[in-house]
């Protein structure tokens, strides 16, 4: 009966029918199922180590191996290099993802990803990471659509075409990834980190507060616990490269220009009751031409400062929201997030909505995840009067990669035995204004303009079979096929996609 049941989710799943690999938690080696049910913040991510014990004890473990040859250890169990005494711990990993992929444009395509992975502690009080990696390779149709519009790969940042002629020529292209933080606990209660990474709001699949679905980007920020409440001020740097000028600024700006630059500042308040978890999360989009003064007053000034804003008559793009979880020990969580756009300064406040379900031992079956999730923006969120201040990032959004105007739902089924995972995803996606960017002239009375726009029904789904080489750093054998049905375009495309990875950050297809 057991198996039967499993069978079935995971049919359901791919009938109804990507993210790269989607249950990562989120660009980082770490295992949901340990995270949830311990008393952890599980707000935001990703976690240096800093953040407590849990975090520290599970990005540092470190598996010893009972194989005789050091080849077989590296390969199959444990991190390729490890120092550590009683005060200090390094952990140095290869980064590669090598795969053969397929569609209806490319009889045979391929990525070629290598790079590095590098974390550690100095006496669990001194935290850092860096990973970089250097790629080419074909992306799939959807992508490649992207980049004609956007000049960007989403999820990554400056970009190189390698074909001559890339409005007809073969999707392929050269591009690096780099992150890294550093983070420092002060007390038992108060840390700072500062990085430039992807960071991630929420607890589902998708954020819409604040998403790893873009660039990384720089960030400083600031913890603090004081008995259940837990507070985060976060600083980071926005681009706007302008593109093919789609943030419509006066002066166009090439992939060499010296990008016009915005600041967002995010606050969030949380609150820890038995299972329950409450948070305020604040943001503000500020302009790197104002004052310094100005911006350091914003950003120091939590979960008042639209008002403020509105009172000084600075043009900051103010939103806010709440984040509420509810942890069940032997029935899943239950998550939810509202955004609100516009708070103040404006007579239409628009907004986005979610609510999800997951479960890492689904009907008590052990090792059987399943995820049942809903995503809605309305016709305007996430834009703002002032083409230079829109919620974006390296021209993409910095929430749902649908932009707004959108309604989701996204049915997620995993099955692990041994070293082997069954993976199935679909989302159905009725897609909104993807152009977040220049939805509007800034002479326009905002409040009063109306934007129309199509809504095609897109259904993305995902499944792969994944025999996990080492569970340790997250090397992977794995075969994907992902179906892609536009019903608008009436086009009907599936990629597939087989190869040897390190499944350590997350790349969203599924839009």
């Amino acid at each position: 009966m057991k198996f039967v049941l499993i069978i079935f989710f995971l049919s359901v799943t791919l009938v109804i029918t990507a993210q790269d690999y989607p249950l990562t938690g989120h660009f980082q080696n770490l295992n949901e199922k340990d995270i949830y049910f311990n008393g952890n913040n599980t707000l935001l991510r990703p976690a240096t180590g800093v953040e407590n014990d849990i975090y520290d004890s599970l990005i540092f473990s470190t598996t010893h191996s009972a194989r005789r040859t050091w080849f077989g250890r590296k390969l199959l169990d444990e991190h390729f290099i490890v120092g550590e005494d009683e005060r200090f711990k390094i952990i140095v990993d290869p980064a590669v993802d090598l795969r053969l992929n397929r569609d209806a444009l490319h009889d045979l395509g391929y990525l070629n990803s290598r790079g590095i992975m590098v974390s550690g502690n100095l006496d669990s009080k001194i935290y850092f990471n860096t990973s970089f990696s250097e790629n080419q390779g074909v992306m799939p149709f959807q992508i490649w659509d992207y980049y004609l519009n956007y000049g960007v790969i989403p999820g990554f940042g400056r970009v190189k075409s390698l074909s001559e002629y890339p409005l007809t020529g073969y999707n392929e292209y050269d591009f690096a990834a780099a992150c890294g933080s550093f983070a420092v606990k002060v007390t038992k209660s108060l840390n700072f980190t500062i990085g430039y990474d992807k960071l991630f709001i929420g607890d589902g699949y998708r954020s819409l507060i604040l998403s790893d679905y873009s660039a990384p980007m720089m960030y400083f920020k600031i913890n603090a616990k004081i008995g259940k409440f837990e507070y985060n001020n976060i600083f980071t740097k926005a681009l706007n490269p302008n593109y093919n000028n789609i943030s419509n600024l006066p002066e166009l700006t090439s992939v060499n220009s010296r990008y016009p630059a915005k600041f967002i500042s995010y606050n969030t308040l949380t609150y820890k009751y038995k299972n329950w978890q409450f948070s305020l999360i604040e943001a503000l989009v500020m302009s790197e031409e104002l004052p310094n003064w100005q911006i350091i007053m914003n950003t120091a000034t939590p979960f008042i400062r639209g008002a403020y804003n509105g009172f000084m008559k600075n043009p900051g793009n103010d939103l806010a929201g709440f984040n509420i979880t509810k942890s069940f020990t032997k029935a899943g969580v239950l998550y939810s997030q509202i955004f609100i756009d516009r708070l103040f300064g404006s007579d239409r406040q628009d907004w986005a909505l979610q609510l999800g379900y997951k479960d890492f031992d689904f009907f008590n079956m052990k090792n059987l995840f399943f995820m049942l999730e809903y995503n809605m923006a309305s016709e305007k969120a996430y834009t703002f009067f002032d083409n230079k201040l829109h919620y974006s990032h390296y021209n993409q959004p910095l929430a749902h990669p649908a932009g707004n105007k959108f309604n989701e739902i996204i049915v997620m089924c995993a099955y692990s035995v041994k070293r082997f995972e069954f993976v199935a995803k679909m989302n159905f996606l009725k897609v909104g204004i993807k152009n977040i960017f220049d939805i509007y002239q800034p002479e326009q009375n905002y409040d009063n303009y109306y934007q129309t726009a199509t809504a095609p029904y897109i259904v993305n789904s995902d499944f792969q079979i994944i025999y996990n080489l080492n569970r340790a750093n997250k090397l992977q054998i794995f075969l994907s096929l992902s179906p892609r049905i536009d019903f608008v375009l009436n086009s009907d495309i599936t990629f597939i996609q087989a190869g040897l990875r390190t499944a350590f950050r997350s790349n969203y297809y599924d839009f």
